[in-house]
């Protein structure tokens, strides 16, 4: 799983998968009113074809919002 800011900085924040941590962490802090997007790529490791999977939050006083309504398909996630 990835998580990056949306807005118009390109990706801003990037928090990488956890085996990129080392390489690229992350140093900063989730901040109110920041809105991220969460990817999951679903496919063979090392194979040429699959799918990210993103969905989108608001960081707020309460936690994280789910922005984002609608359902996958259960044929996708199999």
């Amino acid at each position: 799983m990835l998580a990056h800011g949306v807005g118009l900085c390109d990706e801003y924040p990037s928090v990488r998968c956890p085996e990129d941590v080392e390489a690229h962490g992350y140093g900063g802090v989730f901040e109110v009113g920041m809105t991220l997007s969460f990817e999951a790529y679903f496919g063979a490791v090392d194979g040429h074809e699959g799918v990210k999977l993103e969905e989108q939050a608001l960081v707020t006083d309460h936690g994280v919002v789910q922005l984002l309504s609608y359902r996958y398909e259960s044929a996708m996630l199999a």
